[in-house]
């Protein structure tokens, strides 16, 4: 009877550790998504600094990635060894998301001032990006119309549908 119960216990023990396992992957998961969402913005936003500030912020973010994912490592060590697996791929993927996003902010930096080299380079891409902006503004007046003309719609309806009910009521 005594290895019976010991034996629960331990079932109860290694299902305790398996969920928090699982718990701690989920937050080193959601942190990996996280991180990688603000490594995609900082290299959207970093595509006009220096390709040497770029470098310095991955590697900055990817230490810190590697850090957070190497304790979460340490303690899912207890639980279920599919959990540590999991933690190394998320830390893998968290790692890997900074390092791409500088080198696409490199490779933008480069292309920009290929872009800007010359005088009629840099006429040429004022052209382009002038008429993307005329587009794009003229994008969103259509749908800034499109939406006053269906809720003035919606409103004339509803009205209607009132006074329609007031009338019967009367």
């Amino acid at each position: 009877m005594a290895t019976n119960s010991t034996g629960s216990t331990k079932s109860v023990q290694r299902k305790r550790a398996k969920t928090t396992a699982k718990g701690q992957a989920t937050k080193t998961k959601n942190q990996a998504k996280k991180t990688a969402t603000t490594a995609k913005s900082s290299a959207q936003s970093s595509a006009k600094r220096t390709a040497s500030t770029a470098r310095t912020t991955a590697r900055t973010t990817s230490t810190r990635t590697a850090t957070e994912a190497g304790r979460t490592a340490g303690q899912a060590k207890g639980g279920v060894v599919a959990a540590t697996e999991y933690v190394r791929q998320a830390a893998g993927t968290a790692v890997d998301v900074p390092v791409g996003a500088a080198l696409t902010a490199v490779d933008r930096v480069n292309d920009l001032s290929d872009r800007l080299s010359t005088t009629h380079k840099r006429e040429v891409e004022v052209r382009r990006v002038r008429n993307q902006l005329r587009r794009e503004l003229n994008r969103v007046e259509r749908r800034g119309g499109t939406a006053r003309r269906k809720a003035l719609q919606q409103a004339k309806s509803t009205r209607t549908r009132v006074e329609r009910r007031v009338q019967s009521l009367v």
